[in-house]
């Protein structure tokens, strides 16, 4: 698998800051599983959010039996209308610091040919339940005066791809979505992040790739899961892991959305000011 460098963390000072309750919606494998390995770790209790019970509590178990954390499973299709709401009713007698929406990657698939079904289901996953479960928690945040919200976006969110019209489209509706909220409030102790997440080694890959297919270049999610949580905590509002054409311009392409991001906060605080 291909190398990715680990970013410094500070765990104590994670925990201290958007514990002790972490919501993960997308937990039963792949990088929902690394979030919360690497949460548990730290000390932080979960609340893992999946379709398959059996997946969560044999998770859940092992990391309380590891970490001697709590948990709480809660079986949710996040494609289902109505979905955030249900995510974030599920905690309300939690003092929940951090939400990690983490919505599974989705197979090609032909606009034309294939119909709306999967279109619609994608709306509902990466947008519809991202917006209503980050509105639900943020306003939690609000109240406490604190907290932080992970959006695992895709690569695919920068720009078009054939066969990925849907995919990409609501990726790119949460890269942007997510920068925009960093800038509406970090200055208010709500830090955000977007991540533009690269392929990686999930399980869900090795399940859709054809039979020998090399999957060399692929990433290890358990680094890249671990940069979005240091990139929290460093106060950034876009993560973007090089990956496909174009990938050695991207860490600019990182650094200029962050400035654009940036010169809009003090554009606005002008403009309140007239």
């Amino acid at each position: 698998m291909r190398a990715l460098a680990r970013l410094p963390l500070d765990a104590s000072a994670f925990a201290a800051k958007y514990g002790p309750w972490v919501v993960i919606a997308g937990a039963s494998e792949g990088t929902g599983e690394c979030y919360a390995r690497e949460l548990a770790a730290m000390g932080l209790n979960l609340v893992l959010v999946s379709r398959r019970k059996d997946a969560l509590v044999a998770l859940g178990e092992a990391l309380n039996a590891a970490h001697g954390i709590e948990y709480r499973a809660v079986v949710q299709d996040l494609t289902e209308d109505g979905a955030g709401l249900a995510i974030v009713q599920a905690a309300a007698d939690l003092d929940v610091g951090l939400y990690i929406s983490n919505a599974g990657a989705d197979n090609f698939a032909r606009f034309f040919e294939d119909g709306t079904a999967g279109a619609h289901r994608l709306v509902r996953m990466n947008i519809v339940t991202l917006v209503d479960a980050s509105n639900g928690f943020g306003q939690r945040f609000l109240e406490r005066g604190k907290g932080g919200l992970i959006i695992m976006a895709s690569g695919a969110g920068l720009g078009g791809q054939p066969n990925l019209a849907m995919y990409s489209a609501t990726k790119a509706f949460e890269i942007s979505f997510g920068e925009s909220l960093w800038a509406e409030y970090a200055e208010r102790g709500i830090d955000v992040i977007a991540v533009a997440a690269p392929m990686m080694a999930t399980p869900m890959l090795l399940r859709t790739v054809p039979e020998g297919f090399d999957i060399s270049f692929a990433y290890e999610p358990a680094d890249v899961t671990h940069n979005a949580l240091a990139g929290l905590l460093a106060g950034e509002p876009i993560q973007i892991v090089p990956d496909g054409p174009g990938q050695e311009k991207q860490p600019q392409v990182e650094a200029d959305r962050k400035a654009r991001l940036v010169g809009f906060v003090e554009f606005n605080k002008q403009f309140a000011k007239g």
